[in-house]
C-alpha cells in the first residue's frame, strides 16, 4: 500500500502534459488558451503554438528578434509572446463561426505597387452555410478578402472547391456575408458538403437589373451589388497603363438590344472590368449571370466591376492554334535537309515552304546574292510591308484608347481594409 502511495506522484509527473511553448510564453499565454478552450475557440493549445512558431519564422521580425538575442533568449521569447498575445486577445474578442464554403471565384493580386506600397490580397467569393453555437443558418453568399500575410492562406483555394474554415463575421443578416479571417486560426480544409444550386442561389439573393436601368441606380458602396443577366459581346485580357493585366467584358441584354436604343444612339453595352480568369472563361455569345458594382464616371460613362460571373450558357473562347511551321522547325534534321535542297526557281510553293525559305535566307545572308527577283515580286512585297507597318500603329493606338482603364484605377480588385479603401473614387 505504501509503495503504491509513494508511486503515485511519480506517475502523475510522467503523465503531465508538457507545453510546446517556451517557458516564458507558456506562463503568460496559458490563461488565454484556457479561455479559448472554454469558449469553444480552441480544442487545445496547438493553434497558439502554431501562431508562436509562425511569428518566430516571420522574415519581417527576423532582424528585431536577432537584436534581442534570438529565440533562445528570454527577452526574445517575451517579444514574441507580446506579438502573439496581441493577436490572441483580438481573436478572443471576436465571435468565431464555422463556415461551409463553396468557392465561385478566387484571385490573387498585388495592389498599391504604383504608389510604392505593394500589398498582397486574395479575394474569394462564393456561397456559404454558417454554423453558430446554437443553429445552422440559411445558405448565403459571402465575400472574403485576405490581406498581406493572410493572403497566403488562400494559396491552395481553387474555384469550385468546397471547404470548411473558422471565420468571424460582424453581420450575419447581410445579403452577402463579409467573412474575416481569424489570425492564426483560419485554414481552408477540403470537405464533402452538399450546397444548393449556384445559379438559383444567386437569383434568389439578388434581382436581375436590366443594363439600361443601371445608370439610374449605381452602387453606393463596394458591397452594393447589381445582378445582370447578359450576353458576352467581347471578352479578353488587356494591359493597363501601369503594366498590370486585367480582364474586360462587354455585355448586352434585351434592354440594350432594341430598335429604340439603336435609333437614340445610346450606349448599347455594359463595359465591365473583371479578373483575367473570368475573361478567359467565357467566349463571345456566352450567357452569364454577372454580379457587379457599378458607377458612372465622367467621360467613361457607365462601367462595372464584376465580382463573380456564373455561366448560364457557355461558349468556349477561341484557342490559339499552334503553327505547323513551328512544329517543323523543332525537327532540326528536317530543317537542315530542306535548307540544303532549297532551289532558286520561280515555281509557286505553298505557304509553309515560303516561310521556311525566308528563314534560310536570313541564316545564309553572307553567301552570294540570289537571283534577282522580278519586278512584280518586288512590288508585291513592298506593298505588303508598307500596309503592315502603317496598319499596326493605328490598331495599337485604338486599342490603347478603348481598352486601358483610367490612370490610377485598380480595376476589378476589391478589398475590405479601411486603410486601403479605394471607394473614394465612387461618388
Amino acid at each position: 500500500m505504501a509503495g503504491e502511495i509513494m508511486a503515485s506522484p511519480k506517475s502523475n509527473k510522467n503523465t503531465a502534459k508538457k507545453s510546446n511553448l517556451p517557458p516564458v510564453a507558456a506562463a503568460r499565454l496559458k490563461p488565454f488558451i484556457d479561455r479559448g478552450i472554454a469558449n469553444g475557440i480552441f480544442t487545445d493549445d496547438s493553434a497558439v503554438v502554431n501562431m508562436f512558431k509562425a511569428k518566430a519564422q516571420d522574415p519581417t521580425l527576423k532582424e528585431t528578434l536577432s537584436s534581442l538575442g534570438g529565440l533562445k533568449s528570454e527577452v526574445g521569447q517575451a517579444f514574441l509572446t507580446d506579438i502573439v498575445l496581441t493577436d490572441l486577445t483580438a481573436i478572443l474578442r471576436q465571435k468565431r463561426y464555422t463556415a461551409h464554403m463553396k468557392v465561385w471565384e478566387v484571385s490573387h493580386n498585388t495592389v498599391g505597387a504604383a504608389s510604392g506600397t505593394p500589398r498582397a490580397v486574395c479575394n474569394i467569393f462564393g456561397q456559404v452555410v454558417v454554423e453558430t453555437d446554437d443553429e445552422v443558418l440559411d445558405p448565403a453568399l459571402f465575400s472574403m478578402s485576405l490581406w498581406d500575410a493572410d493572403a497566403s492562406i488562400g494559396d491552395d483555394v481553387e474555384r469550385d472547391g468546397v471547404y470548411i474554415a473558422s471565420v468571424s463575421c460582424k453581420a450575419l443578416n447581410s445579403a452577402t456575408l463579409d467573412l474575416k479571417a481569424l489570425a492564426g486560426l483560419t485554414q481552408f480544409v477540403e470537405e464533402e458538403y452538399e450546397h444548393s444550386d449556384s445559379v438559383e442561389m444567386l437569383k434568389d439573393t439578388y434581382e436581375v437589373t436590366p443594363i439600361a436601368e443601371l445608370a439610374d441606380d449605381v452602387s453606393r458602396g463596394r458591397a452594393d451589388y447589381r445582378l445582370v443577366e447578359a450576353t458576352v459581346s467581347f471578352s479578353g485580357v488587356q494591359n493597363s497603363k501601369s503594366g498590370n493585366q486585367f480582364g474586360k467584358m462587354l455585355l448586352k441584354d434585351e434592354s440594350t438590344m432594341t430598335l429604340e436604343a439603336i435609333e437614340s444612339g445610346e450606349n448599347l453595352l455594359l463595359n465591365a472590368l473583371c479578373s483575367t480568369d473570368i475573361a478567359t472563361r467565357y467566349g463571345k455569345y456566352s450567357r452569364v449571370l454577372a454580379l457587379c458594382t457599378t458607377k458612372v464616371q465622367g467621360e467613361w460613362g457607365l462601367s462595372a466591376s464584376i465580382a463573380v460571373a456564373l455561366g448560364v450558357i457557355v461558349v468556349a473562347p477561341p484557342v490559339a492554334e499552334t503553327s505547323s511551321v513551328a512544329a517543323k522547325e523543332d525537327d532540326a534534321s528536317s530543317y537542315f535537309k530542306k535548307a540544303i535542297s532549297l532551289d532558286d526557281d520561280d515555281d509557286d510553293d505553298d505557304e509553309e515552304e515560303t516561310v521556311e525559305e525566308v528563314v534560310v535566307e536570313e541564316v545564309v545572308v553572307e553567301e552570294p546574292a540570289p537571283t534577282k527577283p522580278s519586278k512584280a515580286s518586288k512590288a508585291s512585297k513592298g506593298d505588303d510591308d508598307t500596309s503592315e507597318e502603317e496598319a499596326a500603329p493605328e490598331a495599337t493606338s485604338k486599342e490603347a484608347e478603348s481598352a486601358s482603364p483610367k490612370e490610377g484605377e485598380e480595376g476589378w480588385v476589391e478589398g475590405d481594409d479601411d486603410s486601403d479603401d479605394e471607394w473614394g473614387d465612387w461618388e
